[in-house]
């Protein structure tokens, strides 16, 4: 698994257990602090998903042979 994936799940995991830790610990003003932190990890994790989607999608580039000069 390429780290960039890793890196994304990663980013989602840590999201969800914000939210769902301060969501048990947390009052008011703080739960919404923290789940709008817990928000943006998920989306940052999304988009490094979306990345590696687009890598692992692209063929390789061909280079083509240039021509000599005589």
């Amino acid at each position: 698994m390429q780290l960039q994936k890793k890196l994304g799940l990663g980013f989602i995991f840590f999201g969800v257990a914000i939210i769902l830790g301060m969501y048990f610990v947390a009052d008011g003003g703080a739960f919404l602090f923290s789940a709008l932190i817990g928000l943006m990890a998920i989306f940052f994790g999304a988009f490094q998903l979306m990345l590696t989607a687009d890598l692992a999608t692209k063929p390789a580039a061909k280079s083509k042979p240039k021509k000599a000069r005589k």
